[in-house]
């Protein structure tokens, strides 16, 4: 009796630990862009909150794909989804003047996100750490 006791108690240990080690898996891609990007040229960047919010960073920068100039930040809200072929996804809304909606496939490679439109254009934004300066702001354009 007491033998199967062990080995009761032994298998509830190994599942508890098998699902601690479940629940520490690799972290969605929502969850990966959460922070500041910015692309090379500082004149686009994007602020990801965890929640689905954010804010799009213009430095006196024409947005080709909808033909405005933007300058300043913007709310945004934005959703990730990855298709059955790992395709991922991101939905981004904002209002200038009117309401825009834009679909990028995204790539992400530690600190590198390359955001790729069905228009042909694409940008490559660098993850912003907290010893950088943001270059999107008004006083990186107008040096």
């Amino acid at each position: 009796m007491k033998h199967l006791k062990k080995i009761g108690a032994l298998a509830l240990v190994l599942a508890l630990v098998v699902t601690l080690f479940a629940a520490c898996g690799k972290p969605t891609v929502q969850e990966q862009i959460v922070g500041s990007w910015r692309d090379s040229a500082g004149i686009l960047g994007f602020d990801f909150a965890a929640d689905g919010t954010g804010k799009i960073v213009a430095g006196d920068f024409t947005l080709p794909i909808v033909n405005i100039a933007m300058k300043g930040e913007y709310d945004m809200t934005y959703t990730v989804a990855t298709d059955d072929n790992d395709v991922t996804t991101l939905h981004i809304s904002f209002t200038f003047a009117v309401p825009i909606n834009l679909d990028f496939t995204i790539q992400l490679d530690g600190d590198i996100l390359r955001l790729n439109h069905d228009s042909g254009l694409s940008y490559t934004m660098t993850r912003v750490v907290e010893s950088d300066t943001a270059p999107a702001s008004d006083a990186a354009v107008s040096e």
